[in-house]
């Protein structure tokens, strides 16, 4: 019972927090026009995951308004952590003004953004954690958070009672440890729940289709699954459709909308998402990375020495898909499909 209660209590607190840090956030008018074209540099990933496109929609629209320009570094895999550390290396030999890392490693960039900081590069750290206290600014998702959420909605979704496996995300990242402890956290409390299988995967279809697939062969009596976001749940849809399985007969839940979820989820396939405003993550690191170039400390919560801001989460299930408000969440069709035609600012990555 303390258990439970430490968990929403934790829950209330970062309720809390994210209405404090959203409401210091100045007007968007003050905050649109640099003082100079500024070069910043958006380092990312997995450039070729739709949710990262979709970020970068945001990123190029937020460069369009404050009048200065962006480049994507796309690593093309959580795997490439050399390749990422050779983009930020290739940042400082271009003398950028800023850069904007999700970086693969928590630990494994520091000495590479630190060393980019030293050159007087302004660093936000985005979407997944940096362990350093040099950073003066982080937008972030609670990624804690998003695992409760997850984790709340599968339990009431099986009854509160059966097997459940995971398929948490690529090894080694701070976002997937967090998102996977809240998960594992809130079922803690059912005793009729059991987790009978957990495996970090790469964030790729087809690994996520063959680690479901002998999961499920392990496990045919398993009652919901836990994939870590869109590239992962969508091998896992197809795991479960190729095994013979029902539409809605093992309860799926994700992360993120793209790639073929929502219709997923109109289908029956997915149970429901969690989402998280990508593309207002994505703006707001801009306008932060410029704040630091010309000298202010962004908007946000005190921590580790700089501000930190987190972005809103909420659930998606195939009752509320045609009333969300997408407008943070989804690039426009037309923007996402023309996508090879906006590779000119876009540096490395696979287009697999």
């Amino acid at each position: 019972m303390k258990k439970l209660f430490r968990t929403f209590m934790i829950l209330a607190s970062v309720v809390t927090f994210m209405f404090v840090s959203m409401a210091a956030a100045p007007d968007a008018d003050a905050r649109v026009k640099a003082k100079k074209k500024y070069k910043i540099a958006v380092v990312v990933p997995n450039g070729v995951d739709p949710y990262f496109f979709s970020k970068w929609y945001g990123s190029v629209q937020a460069a369009k308004e404050a009048g200065v320009t962006v480049t994507m570094f796309d690593a093309g895999g959580y795997e490439f952590l050399p390749k990422q550390v050779a983009h930020v290396e290739d940042i400082i030999a271009a003398k950028y003004d800023g850069m904007i890392i999700c970086p693969i490693s928590t630990k494994g960039m520091v000495n590479a953004v630190h060393k980019a900081m030293d050159k007087g590069i302004k660093v936000v750290v985005d979407n997944i954690d940096l362990d350093s206290n040099r950073v003066k600014n982080r937008v972030m998702k609670n990624s804690y958070e998003l695992g409760l959420l997850i984790g709340a909605t599968m339990a009431h979704a099986i009854n509160y009672q059966g097997k459940v496996m995971m398929l948490p995300g690529p090894s080694g990242i701070e976002m997937v440890t967090s998102m996977a402890k809240g998960f594992e956290e809130y079922m803690s409390h059912y005793p009729k729940i059991k987790v009978v299988a957990k495996e970090f995967t790469k964030s790729n279809v087809q690994h996520a289709y063959q680690t479901a697939e002998d999961l499920l062969k392990k496990h045919p009596d398993v009652k919901g699954i836990y994939p870590w976001a869109t590239l992962i749940a969508r091998g896992t849809v197809d795991a479960v459709k190729a095994a013979g399985y029902k539409p809605g007969q093992i309860k799926i839940v994700t992360h993120n909308l793209v790639v073929g979820i929502e219709k997923d989820i109109r289908d029956g396939w997915v149970h429901a998402a969690v989402l998280a405003e990508q593309i207002a993550m994505a703006k707001e690191a801009v306008y932060n990375v410029i704040d630091l170039i010309e000298g202010r400390q962004p908007p946000g919560a005190p921590h580790r020495g700089g501000t930190l801001s987190y972005i809103k989460n909420y659930m998606a299930y195939q009752h509320n898909l045609d009333i969300l408000d997408r407008s943070g969440i989804e690039a426009p069709k037309n923007w996402m499909i023309k996508r090879q035609k906006r590779a000119a600012n876009i540096v490395g990555g696979k287009r697999r």
